[in-house]
C-alpha cells in the first residue's frame, strides 16, 4: 500500500476516522512511515489535484505546463498532449468529441498533418482546462441528477447535484468519454 488518504467532513470526525483506519492497518499488521504522514489538512496536492474542503480540482502549476505546449509536430507529441490532457478528462465535458481531430492524427498509418481542426481542439482543451470547474464530493442525502450525451464519435454522462459537478467513487463507470468506431454500414439490418 502506498497512499491513504482520509476526508471527513469534522474535525471530529478526522480524529474518529483516524482512529478507525489506524486500527485496521494494525490489524492488518500494515505499518506507517511518520516523516511521509500529514494529518489534518484543509488542502492536499496528489497526482496533480488538489484536493480540499471545496472538492477536486486541478493543479494550476500542471495545467500552466499544458497550456504552455506548442502545437504537436509529430505523432508522438500529439500522443504527450493527449496523454498529459486526458488525466484532466473529467474536467473537460465533451472531451473525446473536442479530441476527435488530434485522434486522427494517431491513426495507425496516418500521414501527421497539422490541420486547423487539430489546432482548433488543441486550442479548446487548453482553453477549458484553464476554466475548469471544482468537482464536488458527493452528497447521499442529496438528489442526483445524471445527464448524458452521445456522437458519432463519443458517448459520455455527467453526474450533478445541485448544479455541481460531481467526483465520487461511481466516478469512473459515469464520467466517461469513450471513443467510439461506428461501422461505415449498418450492421442492424
Amino acid at each position: 500500500m502506498d497512499d491513504v488518504i482520509i476526508t471527513s467532513p469534522s474535525f471530529k470526525d478526522h480524529l474518529d476516522h483516524l482512529t478507525q483506519v489506524f486500527t485496521l492497518l494494525r490489524d492488518a499488521g500494515l505499518t506507517l512511515n511518520k516523516e511521509k504522514c500529514h494529518f489534518a489538512r484543509d488542502k492536499l496536492k496528489y497526482l496533480g489535484l488538489i484536493i480540499s474542503k471545496e472538492g477536486i480540482e486541478t493543479d494550476n502549476k500542471k495545467i500552466r505546463a499544458i497550456t504552455e505546449m506548442k502545437p504537436p509536430k509529430n505523432n508522438r507529441e500529439v500522443s504527450k498532449f493527449l496523454g498529459m490532457t486526458g488525466w484532466y478528462q473529467k474536467f473537460i465535458p465533451r472531451y473525446a468529441d473536442i479530441c476527435e481531430p488530434l485522434y486522427q492524427l494517431k491513426k495507425k498509418g496516418a500521414k501527421f498533418n497539422w490541420s486547423g481542426e487539430a489546432q482548433d481542439s488543441f486550442d479548446q482543451i487548453k482553453r477549458t482546462l484553464t476554466e475548469a470547474p471544482i468537482l464536488q464530493l458527493p452528497n447521499f442525502s442529496e438528489q442526483f441528477n445524471l445527464f448524458t450525451d452521445a456522437s458519432g464519435v463519443g458517448i459520455g454522462a455527467v453526474l450533478q447535484q445541485n448544479q455541481n459537478l460531481l467526483l465520487s467513487r461511481l466516478e469512473p463507470l459515469i464520467k466517461q468519454n469513450v471513443i467510439i468506431r461506428l461501422p461505415k454500414e449498418n450492421v442492424w439490418r
